[in-house]
Protein backbone atom coordinates (compact mmCIF):
# COMPACT_ATOMS: atom_id res chain seq x y z
CA UNK A 1 0.00 0.00 0.00
CA UNK A 2 1.38 3.40 -0.92
CA UNK A 3 1.81 6.34 1.44
CA UNK A 4 -0.86 8.18 -0.54
CA UNK A 5 -3.34 5.35 -0.01
CA UNK A 6 -2.58 5.18 3.72
CA UNK A 7 -2.99 8.97 3.92
CA UNK A 8 -6.45 8.68 2.34
CA UNK A 9 -7.43 5.83 4.67
CA UNK A 10 -6.34 7.76 7.77
CA UNK A 11 -8.16 10.90 6.69
CA UNK A 12 -11.29 8.85 6.03
CA UNK A 13 -10.94 7.08 9.39
CA UNK A 14 -11.08 10.28 11.42
CA UNK A 15 -14.08 11.86 9.70
CA UNK A 16 -16.74 9.64 11.35
CA UNK A 17 -15.00 10.12 14.69
CA UNK A 18 -15.18 13.91 14.37
CA UNK A 19 -18.83 13.68 13.29
CA UNK A 20 -19.52 11.71 16.46
CA UNK A 21 -17.77 14.34 18.59
CA UNK A 22 -19.63 17.22 16.99
CA UNK A 23 -23.11 15.75 16.42
CA UNK A 24 -23.40 12.81 18.85
CA UNK A 25 -21.31 13.75 21.93
CA UNK A 26 -23.67 11.96 24.32
CA UNK A 27 -23.59 8.66 22.40
CA UNK A 28 -22.65 5.93 24.87
CA UNK A 29 -20.03 4.45 22.50
CA UNK A 30 -18.33 7.80 21.79
CA UNK A 31 -15.23 7.33 23.94
CA UNK A 32 -14.74 3.73 22.86
CA UNK A 33 -15.11 4.68 19.19
CA UNK A 34 -12.57 7.49 19.56
CA UNK A 35 -10.22 5.15 21.43
CA UNK A 36 -10.44 2.57 18.65
CA UNK A 37 -9.83 5.18 15.94
CA UNK A 38 -6.85 6.62 17.82
CA UNK A 39 -5.46 3.14 18.47
CA UNK A 40 -5.64 2.33 14.76
CA UNK A 41 -3.89 5.61 13.99
CA UNK A 42 -1.26 4.86 16.63
CA UNK A 43 -0.62 1.46 15.08
CA UNK A 44 -0.16 3.03 11.65
CA UNK A 45 2.10 5.67 13.19
CA UNK A 46 4.14 2.99 14.98
CA UNK A 47 4.59 1.07 11.73
CA UNK A 48 5.98 4.10 9.91
CA UNK A 49 8.17 5.16 12.82
CA UNK A 50 9.56 1.67 13.40
CA UNK A 51 10.18 0.95 9.72
CA UNK A 52 11.88 4.32 9.35
CA UNK A 53 14.16 3.94 12.38
CA UNK A 54 17.26 2.79 10.49
CA UNK A 55 17.36 6.18 8.75
CA UNK A 56 16.27 8.12 11.85
CA UNK A 57 18.63 10.80 13.10
CA UNK A 58 17.38 12.33 16.39
CA UNK A 59 19.78 15.27 16.06
CA UNK A 60 17.64 16.56 13.19
CA UNK A 61 15.00 17.63 15.74
CA UNK A 62 17.43 20.24 17.04
CA UNK A 63 16.85 22.72 14.24
CA UNK A 64 14.10 23.83 11.92
CA UNK A 65 16.27 22.92 8.93
CA UNK A 66 16.72 19.41 10.39
CA UNK A 67 12.99 18.90 10.88
CA UNK A 68 12.42 20.17 7.35
CA UNK A 69 14.94 17.58 6.12
CA UNK A 70 13.14 14.83 8.06
CA UNK A 71 9.82 15.66 6.44
CA UNK A 72 11.12 15.43 2.87
CA UNK A 73 10.40 11.68 2.92
CA UNK A 74 6.78 10.70 2.22
CA UNK A 75 6.73 8.06 4.96
CA UNK A 76 8.00 10.51 7.59
CA UNK A 77 5.55 13.16 6.43
CA UNK A 78 2.75 10.58 6.64
CA UNK A 79 3.82 9.60 10.17
CA UNK A 80 3.76 13.27 11.16
CA UNK A 81 0.29 13.70 9.67
CA UNK A 82 -1.04 10.60 11.44
CA UNK A 83 0.46 11.99 14.65
CA UNK A 84 -1.58 15.17 14.17
CA UNK A 85 -4.75 13.25 13.35
CA UNK A 86 -4.50 11.06 16.45
CA UNK A 87 -3.66 13.78 18.95
CA UNK A 88 -6.18 16.27 17.59
CA UNK A 89 -8.86 13.59 17.90
CA UNK A 90 -7.79 12.78 21.45
CA UNK A 91 -7.96 16.46 22.38
CA UNK A 92 -11.41 16.70 20.77
CA UNK A 93 -12.60 13.83 22.93
CA UNK A 94 -11.02 15.46 26.00
CA UNK A 95 -12.84 18.70 25.19
CA UNK A 96 -16.15 16.80 25.20
CA UNK A 97 -15.31 15.19 28.55
CA UNK A 98 -14.24 18.51 30.07
CA UNK A 99 -17.31 20.31 28.81
CA UNK A 100 -19.51 17.68 30.46
CA UNK A 101 -17.48 17.89 33.67
CA UNK A 102 -17.93 21.68 33.78
CA UNK A 103 -21.55 21.71 32.53
CA UNK A 104 -20.72 23.66 29.38
CA UNK A 105 -23.43 23.37 26.75
CA UNK A 106 -22.35 21.50 23.66
CA UNK A 107 -23.25 24.37 21.32
CA UNK A 108 -20.57 26.45 23.03
CA UNK A 109 -17.83 23.98 22.18
CA UNK A 110 -18.70 23.09 18.59
CA UNK A 111 -16.44 25.90 17.30
CA UNK A 112 -13.63 24.52 19.48
CA UNK A 113 -14.12 21.05 18.03
CA UNK A 114 -14.12 22.39 14.48
CA UNK A 115 -10.95 24.38 15.10
CA UNK A 116 -9.35 21.39 16.79
CA UNK A 117 -10.16 19.28 13.73
CA UNK A 118 -8.75 21.86 11.32
CA UNK A 119 -6.05 23.65 13.33
CA UNK A 120 -5.38 21.52 16.43
CA UNK A 121 -4.07 23.85 19.12
CA UNK A 122 -6.40 26.70 18.11
CA UNK A 123 -9.37 24.52 19.04
CA UNK A 124 -7.78 23.72 22.38
CA UNK A 125 -7.05 27.41 22.98
CA UNK A 126 -10.62 28.42 22.20
CA UNK A 127 -11.91 25.73 24.54
CA UNK A 128 -9.64 27.01 27.34
CA UNK A 129 -11.10 30.50 26.84
CA UNK A 130 -14.66 29.14 26.83
CA UNK A 131 -14.06 26.97 29.91
CA UNK A 132 -12.42 29.87 31.73
CA UNK A 133 -15.33 32.17 30.86
CA UNK A 134 -17.97 29.64 31.88
CA UNK A 135 -16.28 28.42 35.09
CA UNK A 136 -14.55 31.68 36.09
CA UNK A 137 -11.40 29.64 36.69
CA UNK A 138 -8.30 28.70 34.71
CA UNK A 139 -8.12 25.26 36.32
Amino acid sequence: MTSTEVFQICNTLVLPAWIILIIFPAWKWRSMTITIACTLLAMIYAFYVLTGLPAFDPTLFGSLAGVKQLFTEDEVLLAGWVHYLAFDLLIGNWIIDQSKKHNIRHLWIIPSLFLCFMFGPLGYLLFVFIRTYKTKSLA
